[in-house]
């Protein structure tokens, strides 16, 4: 992309949206095929290893996707050098995070298993999966940087092939493998996708357009100050760990397994919703440090009505599309129950509104995280994502499970009011305010 022109909201947009409807996928595809080739509690086991790969998400998104935002801002600015150097040292901490916890992995392998999975029914199947997962990070870190890159620089030719690639590599060699060698040869399988898809990524950087000069280049504070300006994206997964995991214990303590089958349709909803609203935020996220860059007012103008205008539509869409979808949704997440199917149906729609509040608080949370107000970021994903749904979803829990969704609605509509309330009533700003960054 030419650092003097405007950045488009639709190939990215599509591109990301895209980009994590495969990526998701991608895991369905993945359980399917474990549970086809193996019993319940092989699945099982595999699931329980879960905390592992979130963990190595959340460092994964630290390590890079900063970087490949900075990166952006120095082409806006037609600082090239600057852009060498920043993805080298991306390069580099990717590296190094990635050798860090494949490490740690490899030396307390059996204690981590253990940790999740001690029950001896899953322990053996839960072990020999992670045998070889434990070194998924040494390539993991690397794609989710240059799945950063590549869409950010405009490479969506490279990104669709990439991620084809692995859905289609990847179920090829799970049912090859996983006859083979069992759950070693599942976990082999994603390992392998996932390295082939890198090097599909890695292409794109053969071109002297988008290609970038590798240096030894590592500056521990600009590193450090890197991983502090993504840590609020990368926090995104464990916010919606606790979301799940409070919400469910709730759920499961005063409603029963039929309660938690009914509400966890709805979480379900409220994490697919919320990953669907990336595509908007990557648009976002690319063209304010591209405005900061150019140190352009009229370009930051301009991405703010998009942005606010494209979140705004998504969210009533996506409002739509779950309101029809209401009574089908059930039957897909397979609820026999014609009682609970009939529940999941009308707190679907209860919950349906609020795919608009999801899209507004992501904007708004990404908008603060690259103008650098990160408490700012991390409050209101923490209150959207997981404080409020839990606290509220607790407190109207009480009197049934349509009360734990309407909780859990509230929380990303209390969110963004709060924050809209506190920006103009005590900071006296606008809600989208970039004049601190004193752009031209």
């Amino acid at each position: 992309m030419d650092n003097q022109k405007d950045i488009r909201f639709f190939p990215i947009f599509i591109g990301a949206t895209m980009g994590v409807v495969l990526e998701i996928i991608a895991t369905l595809v993945d359980e399917i095929v474990v549970g086809n080739l193996f019993t319940d509690e092989v699945f099982a086991a595999v699931n329980l290893i879960t905390p592992y790969t979130i963990l190595e998400v959340f460092i994964a998104y630290l390590a890079s996707v900063a970087g490949a935002a900075l990166i952006v801002r120095a082409h806006g600015a037609g600082d090239h050098k600057k852009m060498c150097e920043l993805f080298s040292q991306t390069i580099i901490v990717c590296g190094l995070c990635g050798i860090a916890l494949a490490s740690i992995y490899v030396i307390f392998t059996p204690q981590l298993v253990r940790f999740v999975a001690n029950d001896p029914s899953v322990y053996d199947n839960a072990l020999s999966y992670f045998m070889v997962m434990r070194f998924y990070p040494l390539v993991d870190i690397f794609d989710t940087f240059m799945f950063a890159y590549v869409l950010y620089r405009g490479g969506f030719i490279h990104f669709y092939i990439a991620i084809i690639c692995r859905i289609g590599i990847n179920v090829l060699l799970s049912i090859q493998l996983g006859s083979q060698m069992g759950l070693m040869g599942i976990g082999l399988a994603s390992i392998l996708s996932l390295l082939i898809a890198l090097l599909v990524k890695l292409t794109f950087l053969f071109s002297k357009k988008h290609g970038l000069k590798f240096v030894w280049y590592l500056n521990p504070k600009e590193a450090l100050r890197v991983a502090m300006l993504g840590f609020p994206e990368s926090a995104i997964s464990i916010f919606v760990v606790i979301m799940e995991f409070g919400i469910n214990s709730f759920t499961l303590k005063n409603y029963g397994a039929a309660g938690v089958a009914g509400v966890s349709v709805v979480i379900n909803i409220f994490e697919f919703t919320f990953y669907l609203s990336e595509g908007i935020s990557e648009f976002e996220l690319v063209s304010v440090n591209d405005s900061i860059g150019k140190n352009s007012s009229r370009c930051m103008d301009l991405s703010i009505k998009k942005t606010l205008r494209a979140a705004l539509i998504e969210g009533a869409l996506l409002m739509g599309l779950i309101f029809l979808a209401s009574s089908l949704l059930p039957e897909a997440f397979d609820i026999d129950n014609a009682e609970t199917a009939a529940l999941t149906s009308l707190m679907l729609k209860i919950f349906a509104p609020t795919a608009i509040f999801i899209c507004l608080t992501r904007i708004t949370a990404i908008f603060y995280q690259y103008t650098e107000r990160l408490p700012r970021t991390i409050t209101i994903l923490g209150l959207g994502i997981a404080i409020f749904p839990i606290a509220f979803g607790m407190l109207l829990g009480q009197t049934s499970e349509v009360g734990i969704v309407v909780g859990m609605t509230l929380g990303p509509t209390m969110a963004f009011t709060l924050m809209y309330l506190f920006v103009r009533l005590i900071k006296r700003e606008k809600l989208f305010d970039y004049t601190l960054m004193h752009l031209d």
